[in-house]
Formats: structure tokens, C-alpha cells, sequence
């Protein structure tokens, strides 16, 4: 079941710059601090345990790409294990392929479990953007609300106003679905959403 559309792009650019430079940033950071050695030992030693759960990533992504069983459990496994921004790129791997397979509730765990573990701004949008549209699937168009409610990048905030203006329709408020379209359309977004959201505005418009 497809639920995600428009984002994918950024959201594979933000996975591909901490899959490639999530260590280097770590290992950079040890190289740049000076003082006191139990200081280094430590950013050492984050910096040690960071690359091997890049390493794990990689093979637990895999084996999850493979859409068996054994590769679901591993990344569920992975996920839970690990308190690092691997641990959330799982956890959107796995809230994908539950999507796929139409279990949205699965979906949803493990996009709960992943903003949990989300240490950046971009990556805890990019979650809540993805939860709200499941929990909009399900028809709960309040958490869906409340989800979108947390995105706070410019650049997340058309595609939020789309996903707001969807569950407050679901929820019956043409007027309030409306304003969400229109601040949608003033927003910075893609052609390609810009034209979503204007035949939605038009829809809502006209019914």
C-alpha cells in the first residue's frame, strides 16, 4: 500500500548523508576537540560504537530489502538494540515495508519507535510527516494532527499543510481543510505537489 509520495527524494538524500557521513562527523568531531583525555576517550569510543552500527545497517538493510520474515525480525531486532540514528533509518525501512504489505498498525510501531530515537530535526519531520499519513490511513485523522503539528522545517511545511488539509477534511472541515491547501500552496513545495494541492483546494472549493 502506498501511502508516501512527494518526499521520498529528501528523505532518501537525508538517509544516503548519515549512511555515508554519520561517522565522519563523529570521527571529525574527535579530531577537532582537544583537553582532557577521559573527553577524547569518549568521543572515541562513541565514534567506535557509531561504526559498527553503520556496519550492522547495512547488513540488516539488506536482509530486510529481501522482504523475508528473518529480515523483518533482524531489523525489528536491530531497531530496538540500537539508540542511534541507524536505529531510526530502520525503523522507516520497516514502517515501509509493513506499508507494502497493508499492515499500517506495523507501520505505525515502528514509526514510534523510530522518532524516539531520532536525533535531528530533519529526521524526527521526516518521521512524523510519514506517521501522520499512516495514521491518517487508518483514519485517525486527530493523531494525524497532532503529528503534523511537530514538523518544524521550512521546507517540510507544503507537504504538512497537505496532510493536515486531508485529515480535517476526513474529519468533516471543509473550511478548515481549505486555509490548510492554501497555506500549503504559499509554502515552498515541489511543481508536482503545488498541482496536488491545488486541485485538492479545487475540489474542496466547488463541494
Amino acid at each position: 500500500m502506498e501511502v508516501y509520495t512527494n518526499e521520498q527524494d529528501q528523505v532518501d538524500a537525508i538517509k544516503r548523508f548519515f549512511a555515508n557521513n554519520g561517522v565522519a562527523l563523529v570521527v571529525g568531531l574527535v579530531i577537532g576537540v582537544g583537553g582532557v583525555f577521559g573527553w577524547n576517550y569518549w568521543q572515541s569510543h562513541k565514534s567506535n560504537v557509531l561504526q559498527e552500527s553503520a556496519a550492522k545497517y547495512e547488513v540488516v538493510n539488506t536482509q530486510l530489502r529481501s522482504g523475508s520474515a528473518e529480515g523483518i525480525q533482524a531489523a525489528q531486532k536491530f531497531a530496538a538494540e540500537t539508540n542511534d540514528v541507524y536505529s531510526a533509518m530502520t525503523g522507516l525501512e520497516l514502517a515501509q515495508v509493513f506499508a507494502d504489505k497493508g499492515d499500517l498498525a506495523g507501520a505505525e510501531k515502528a514509526l514510534t519507535d523510530a522518532l524516539a530515537k531520532a536525533k535531528t530535526v530533519d529526521m524526527q519531520d521526516v518521521i512524523n510527516l510519514r506517521l501522520a499519513r499512516i495514521q491518517l490511513a487508518l483514519g485517525n485523522a486527530d493523531a494525524a494532527l497532532a503529528s503534523v503539528a511537530k514538523i518544524q522545517g521550512k521546507s517540510w511545511q507544503a507537504t504538512a499543510q497537505d496532510v493536515r488539509g486531508d485529515a480535517l477534511l476526513q474529519k468533516g472541515d471543509k473550511s478548515g481543510a481549505k486555509a490548510a491547501y492554501t497555506q500549503g500552496l504559499e509554502s515552498e513545495g515541489s511543481q508536482s505537489l503545488r498541482g496536488i494541492l491545488t486541485l485538492k483546494l479545487n475540489n474542496v472549493s466547488n463541494s
